[in-house]
């Protein structure tokens, strides 16, 4: 009883969340660890780090090539050699070809490396333990151990060219150290630079180095004779330095406010700086190899290539891709289709993200904010509209008029953008009594949006014109800021939700109120459901309400969850809404039965959720994260069983998606809450009364009864031709079924007959010997389960090449298997069809043997069937009447 009630317990824990699993996460381009270019023939190819996966994108038009699978530790460092991508995880050093992990070393002592060489057969790391390690990738081996000193904390390294078995290496306390890794041994040490050095480059000049310093300060040092060369410098710390390797001597150096300098070394100076050429520090800058191309690389999620015209220092943009550098604070689903996700940052930025194609991704253009910056002397963050905290989107005038509106921190007006054109709309719309703006709609119809303003009231504009309409408010509106709005599919009404504990409906085109629904606590979110007229209410007491707006009564009122609700969306059908709180879960609640069918946490609070139109994904964003997260809706693809769940069950915390899609299989022990649906009974007939097909595809018995037709149809025009030489034949044997003669020759005296009689030939096919068996043992059942593998044609075949003898033996033996078949009441059908096909082919026949038995047989075959018609006729006919019968009761 014991065992019994464990396995029961068992069973009702979630392993993981009943409806939604992992799928893959979108919106990571890079972060700050430097990226690798690699050639391959005339192609370069990109690869960055976005955490525990890397990604592969071709140079020329930045698609994302591949992405890898998910390490156990974030990557902490990359390089690449000979088509081999090298990627430290901790203290572990893990090979990739082509996307898939095939070799590692490491992975002994408390240590991470934060930089990777490759030398020959070696792979070099510089570990933040102040150490030098080498491994043998062939055999897996530690070759060789450095240890600095108190005096010297590494913190690059680079192989000089030119420089057999040698490594540079600098250290914060701007001293240079030469090393021979092979002996093992200090060759050289360098003065102090006067600042910690933060980046080494080689120049293309051998034994030139480029040295860049904490202070700015880039110095170019010939590192065989101990000399400076030169030494140039910019704002604030270096971060990366890179060479023009084409006609023009140029250097690029970055810096952690975003900056690139351009240096000409012929004339020592400064021509250009790309001021705000990203927003965040930037990682990593390098020119491809012969080409006025430069691509930079920056923590704020994005990686761009300039191009350089001849004779211009003034770089073009050239290709970028990019996402969010400041985590989204909403995401809504856009189209019907569900391809792609309107995305609100707190990077002050309004993107869309592309579920079918990475590379339709895009930013939402704000002006020319670089031009801006360069004359103004701003950061482009300070040219900027603030931080979007709420819009609407609309499908219906897409391509007439802007259908974005959005609503910004501390602002007063509305700004319109289209999503046609990609970039800003030509409409600002400030509310009437100059209040903040809190909340933003457009109806259904895309002509009018909608402005909730933190006065209480309520200003509606046109989108075409950007004309100020109407307002809701006066003495019945709202007292408090408007927290959210919504409006019907016909522009009947206007929903709006207040922090003063009302809900409001207002007639759309008179702008007076119809009802006042008063609520317990002040409304924080609302959300319509234009299809069934439901509208869903987060309150500040942690509940959830369900108001039906036509009786404008509460329907359903949903309680679990322990911390603010942060947003809520329905499913498609309208069944669930999916909620997130700040208590780190998202709950599933069924509306039908008024309970909770699913619940599980994560290790990020969720900003923001949507559901995709077509009920495949459910996507979320979440604090501390750049990216956007897809979960499989599981109710797609398999039976599940939702039942209500107790509040105080244990929640199980998942892993939010990975880049790959590797987070959403399966566990090994399936989920006992997913329905165990019973497999089909395999039996051939589940009652011996019952009459039953063969469940052989419909176009088998079909296209045996119109056989003529299609090979009439499928003649071909002319007469094929013959080859020139004939092809050589293996014997084979007789049969529907090609079957090759391989038998040894045996040797006898009767093979050596020059003469036969003809009434030794005759031949035994597998139908032939079959249908003789079932005749001797009254069960035909093997002989019917070989027709039904032949095809229509093999079986016209066989039936055709029936042995005719005086008493008709085989024709006789066939119509018993077929009033077998009919008194087993199995493969009704394929009977019917072969009688069929019996009686055209060997009617005349049977006609001309009147005597012959086999007329009783068909006669009987005849009773048979009108027995079995008229049963099931009747069995028809009582269902017909009895279905009459309760329709008109």
């Amino acid at each position: 009883m014991d065992h019994k009630k464990q396995r029961v317990e068992k069973a009702i824990k979630p392993l993981r969340s009943r409806i939604f699993q992992p799928f893959r996460a979108i919106g990571y381009i890079t972060n700050d660890i430097p990226f690798v270019i690699e050639t391959r023939g005339q192609d370069y190819f990109l690869t960055t780090s976005v955490g525990n996966n890397f990604q592969t994108y071709n140079v020329a038009k930045m698609n994302l090539l591949f992405v890898s699978p998910t390490t156990e530790n974030a990557i902490s460092a990359m390089t690449s050699a000979n088509g081999i991508t090298y990627a430290a995880c901790g203290n572990s050093v893990l090979a990739f070809k082509r996307g898939k992990e095939f070799s590692r070393v490491g992975g002994e002592g408390n240590f991470i490396i934060f930089q990777l060489l490759v030398l020959g057969p070696y792979v070099v790391g510089l570990c933040d333990d102040n150490t030098l390690k080498m491994w043998n990738t062939a055999t897996r081996e530690l070759y060789t151990e450095i240890e600095f000193g108190d005096q010297f904390t590494a913190t690059a390294m680079i192989h000089p060219s030119t420089y057999l078995n040698k490594l540079l290496i600098s250290s914060t306390e701007g001293t240079l150290q030469i090393w021979n890794i092979r002996t093992n041994s200090l060759v050289y040490q360098f003065k102090s630079f006067g600042s910690p050095i933060t980046c080494l480059t080689q120049s293309p000049v051998v034994d030139v180095i480029a040295i860049g310093l904490l202070n700015g300060t880039v110095q170019l040092h010939n590192i065989k004779v101990d000399e400076k060369i030169d030494s140039v410098r910019q704002e604030d710390r270096v971060t990366a330095i890179s060479f023009r390797t084409d006609e023009e001597p140029m250097m690029a150096t970055a810096n952690m406010h975003g900056d690139v300098a351009l240096w000409d070394l012929n004339t020592r100076r400064l021509v250009h700086k790309m001021k705000g050429a990203h927003s965040g520090s930037i990682s990593s800058v390098a020119f491809l190899n012969g080409q006025p191309v430069l691509v930079t690389a920056g923590a704020d999620n994005a990686v761009k290539q300039w191009i350089f015209e001849k004779h211009n220092s003034v770089p073009l943009p050239l290709k970028y891709r990019s996402g969010h550098y400041g985590p989204p604070s909403k995401i809504r689903f856009y189209d019907s289709a569900g391809k792609a996700i309107i995305s609100a940052g707190r990077d002050q930025s309004l993107r869309s993200f592309s579920l079918r194609r990475d590379a339709q991704s895009f930013e939402f253009s704000q002006g020319h904010l670089a031009s801006k910056s360069n004359k103004k002397g701003l950061k482009m963050e300070d040219l900027k509209l603030p931080q979007i905290v709420d819009f609407s989107t609309c499908i219906a005038k897409e391509k007439e008029w802007d259908n974005v509106s959005t609503c910004h921190l501390n602002d007063n007006a509305i700004r319109t953008w289209s999503l046609n054109k990609k970039s800003k709309g030509k409409y600002t719309m400030i509310s009437k009594d100059k209040s903040a703006i809190k909340t933003t709609t457009i109806s259904a119809c895309g002509n009018f949006v909608f402005a909730g303003c933190a006065s209480g009231q309520i200003d509606m504009f046109n989108l075409q014109s950007g004309a100020h309409r109407k307002t809701y408010g006066g003495i019945d509106g709202h007292k408090k800021a408007v927290t959210g709005l919504a409006t019907d599919n016909v522009n009947r009404f206007v929903i709006s939700s207040s922090v003063d504990k009302t809900i409001k409906i207002w007639e759309f085109k008179s702008a007076n109120l119809l009802h006042t629904i008063q609520l317990e606590s002040p409304v924080v979110e609302i959300l319509f459901l234009r299809d069934n007229d439901l509208l869903a209410v987060a309150c500040d007491d942690l509940g959830i309400r369900v108001i039906d707006i036509e009786t404008q009564k509460v329907v359903r009122e949903f309680w679990g969850h322990r911390n603010r609700i942060t947003d809520m969306t329905f499913s498609p059908d309208g069944r669930w809404i999916v909620s997130s709180s700040l208590d780190a879960t998202i709950r599933t609640w069924d509306l039908p039965s008024g309970t909770m069918v699913d619940i599980f946490r994560v290790q990020d609070v969720v900003t923001s959720l949507t559901f995709s139109p077509t009920g495949d994904y459910l996507a979320t964003s979440h604090v501390d994260n750049v990216g956007i997260f897809l979960w499989a809706n599981r109710t797609q693809f398999t039976n599940v069983s939702l039942h209500s769940i107790p509040d105080d069950e244990e929640v199980q915390l998942l892993s939010l998606p990975s880049l790959n899609g590797d987070g959403g299989e399966l566990d090994e022990d399936e989920d006992e809450m997913t329905t165990v649906v019973d497999p089909l009974n395999k039996t051939e007939q589940l009652t011996e009364k019952m009459i039953t097909l063969s469940l052989e595809p419909r176009s088998k018995w079909q296209n045996l009864l119109n056989l003529d037709n299609i090979k009439q149809r499928n003649k071909p025009t002319e007469a094929p031709k013959l080859p020139e030489k004939a092809p050589f034949f293996l014997p084979t044997l007789p049969g529907a079924a090609p079957q090759f003669a391989i038998e040894e020759k045996k040797e006898s005296s009767e093979s050596k007959k020059s003469f036969f009689q003809l009434n030794e030939m005759h031949f035994v096919t597998d139908f032939t010997r079959l249908l003789r068996s079932g005749d001797e043992s009254k069960d035909f059942s093997e002989f019917v389960a070989y027709c039904k593998s032949l095809s229509p044609s093999a079986i016209d075949l066989e039936i055709r090449s029936m042995t005719v003898d005086g008493q008709l033996t085989a024709m006789n033996q066939f119509v018993n298997a077929i009033s077998y078949m009919l008194s087993t009441r199995k493969n009704f059908e394929l009977a019917q069809a072969w009688l069929n096909v019996f009686c055209i082919i060997h009617g005349d026949l049977v006609v001309a043997n009147p005597e012959n038995p086999i007329h009783d047989k068909l006669s009987a075959i005849l009773s048979q069937q009108k027995s079995e018609f008229g049963r099931l006729s009747d069995q028809i006919h009582y269902g017909l009447c009895l279905i009459d019968f309760v329709r008109k009761a």
